[in-house]
């Protein structure tokens, strides 16, 4: 992957970044940390080579700027994510997450699971909360998934592939969304089943609208492999 800074530049990067934002004991440093930046940039590595867009990917190769602020979101969730899950370094990953939040004005958690495979688009104001999510995912600004566990504790909504979310749209509940559904703008689907292969706007009279989507969905137009 081409990096806008080499490893040990970006690790210090971040460190100055987080010091300055959050100046307290909690330092960028130690072996859980050094691993975890290395498997984030392999995680960014993989998902940018699946975006079509000729900054991210691009002569058999990802592309990657720091200050590319939707690539260094992203690469911020995977960079919390990827801590959390090695060492539960809770202080760091908190500071991460804030980091991304106050540079991005986005917010999610370590622990969201978003998918392997997904694009911010300018994602200012939107908050992604711990629903199960799926690659292909779209993200753009003053986007709102909540975090509505079932009547089991099952983390939900349950989403589907290729979901294109476009700016202000809003999924609430629990109901699951199907695969390459594209929800409009200022769409709110509130506790709807969607099925696959629909496209969910609000109407002229304020009506939610789901019909089937003709021809490929949003989403494929961000991606360079069929979403099947």
């Amino acid at each position: 992957m081409h990096l806008s800074l080499k490893v040990p530049e970006l690790k210090a990067f971040i460190a100055a970044q987080l010091a300055n934002f959050f100046p307290d004991r909690y330092v960028f440093e130690g072996g859980d940390v050094d691993a975890a930046l290395d498997q984030a940039l392999q995680r960014t590595e993989w998902c940018f080579r699946h975006i079509s867009h000729s900054a991210y990917s691009g002569g058999g190769e990802a592309h990657f700027s720091h200050l590319h602020s939707d690539q260094y979101s992203q690469f911020l969730y995977y960079l919390a994510n990827s801590l959390w899950v090695r060492s539960q370094n809770r202080p760091l990953c908190d500071k991460l997450i804030l980091l991304n939040k106050a540079l991005n004005g986005l917010f999610f958690t370590y622990n969201a699971g978003l998918p392997d495979i997904f694009l911010f688009g300018h994602p200012i104001g939107s908050i992604l909360g711990n629903a199960s999510y799926a690659d292909f995912l779209v993200v753009f600004q003053n986007v709102t998934v909540n975090t509505h566990p079932d009547a089991q504790g099952n983390r939900g909504p349950v989403l589907g592939k290729g979901l294109y979310l476009a700016a202000g749209a809003k999924v609430i509940g629990d109901k699951p969304i199907g695969d390459r559904v594209s929800i409009g703008v200022d769409t709110t689907v509130y506790f709807r089943e969607v099925p696959s292969d629909t496209l969910v706007y609000t109407g002229a009279d304020g009506s939610l609208a789901i019909v089937p989507k003709k021809g490929a969905a949003n989403a494929q137009a961000y991606f360079n492999v069929p979403i099947l």
